[in-house]
């Protein structure tokens, strides 16, 4: 079953005839700000031992995920811009991990939340469209000739996507006789790349501001700390899960609030998945408590596209370690359970 209708996304199209319009002026403003942590923000009104109705609240809060695709490209293309375009590599890439955290925390975000309606569904999709790696698409004239491992990247990443197959939003309405600006029509409802820069080219905005962005390395947050968050709010959900399976008057609350303590306990295993840490540091015994507290959700009935956020942010967070130096940051994949 498909949708037939979806609502007007107005920073995308033009009210009229669906031409794209430019890139919204709050868009383009964040550009001069450092976010953070986005995780971070989010999860932050939510304690380790929180009640059920904060867990609803925080279910029920539905982010802008499609700001936070805005964002995830922004961020991460501009890392991409910083590289090549800076003569002095160290200080470049310092600046462009940083960005790359913030980017993959949104695209984290993206990932994780689950599909409530047909913005959630364009946001996920238009950042799996931007984000595709490459043998993703190949022509139908070419052999197939991947890797085991680029094959199983692929998987995860199709999967960290996923929408599911009841929420598919149309796409994008051809133009009618009478309309213009067709140089630029919309292929899809929510195009990043009609809405940000192109990729490549010179720096856009993180040039102005380099050591506040690659300050926020300076300051990661207690990995021991999250991962003893994941632990205990995966318990949280399951209690809850089961409890709201009783025929009581308050079933479909506890459910809400089982689903919030999950996202918020994949969100937190993302911040431990996705900040760097050095070889034989306290910070690698926190990554992989974590990752073995996801693993072992691989026999449990958690949403597949969660769990493959976390494989893929694992992956993804493998190279903004290599940005700071591959030599002395860990850079080792966990062993999963090859659900995904």
């Amino acid at each position: 079953m498909t949708a037939t209708h979806a609502k007007k996304d107005h920073s995308v199209t033009n009210q009229d005839n669906g031409v794209p319009a430019p890139s919204e002026p709050s868009a383009i403003a964040t550009r001069q700000q450092i976010p953070g942590d986005p995780i971070a923000m989010i999860t932050s009104s939510v304690g380790d031992d929180p009640s059920v109705s904060e867990l609803v609240a925080f279910r029920d809060s539905r982010p802008d995920l499609k700001y936070a695709a805005r964002q995830a490209k922004m961020c991460l293309d501009e890392s991409m811009r910083i590289r090549l375009g800076s003569t002095d590599v160290e200080a470049a890439h310092r600046v462009a991990a940083g960005l790359m955290l913030v980017g993959l925390s949104f695209t984290a975000m993206v990932c994780t939340w689950p599909p409530d309606s047909l913005d959630e569904v364009d946001a996920k999709l238009a950042l799996a469209e931007v984000r595709k790696p490459h043998g993703d698409d190949q022509e139908d004239d070419y052999a197939a000739m991947l890797e085991p491992d680029t094959a199983r990247f692929i998987r995860v990443r199709r999967a960290a996507f996923n929408v599911g197959e009841l929420m598919v939003p149309p796409r994008a309405t051809g133009p009618a006789s009478h309309d213009r600006g067709l140089v630029s029509w919309p292929l899809q409802g929510l195009d990043l790349t009609l809405l940000l820069p192109p990729r490549g080219g010179e720096p856009v905005f993180a040039d102005q501001q380099a050591g506040a962005w690659a300050g926020l390395l300076s300051a990661p947050p207690d990995l021991d700390r999250l991962a003893d968050r994941v632990e205990r709010l995966l318990a949280t959900a399951d209690r809850l899960f089961l409890l709201a399976a009783r025929p009581t008057e308050n079933s479909a609350e506890l459910r809400r609030a089982a689903e919030g303590a999950q996202i918020i306990a994949y969100l937190a295993a993302a911040q431990v998945a996705l900040w760097p840490v050095e070889r034989g540091s306290a910070g690698v015994k926190a990554k992989r408590r974590m990752a073995k507290a996801i693993d072992d959700r691989a026999c449990r009935g958690d949403p597949l596209h969660m769990q493959a956020a976390i494989r893929h942010i694992f992956e993804e967070a493998t190279w903004l370690a290599k940005l700071l130096g591959a030599e002395r940051m860990a850079t080792r994949m966990p062993t999963w359970t090859e659900i995904v």
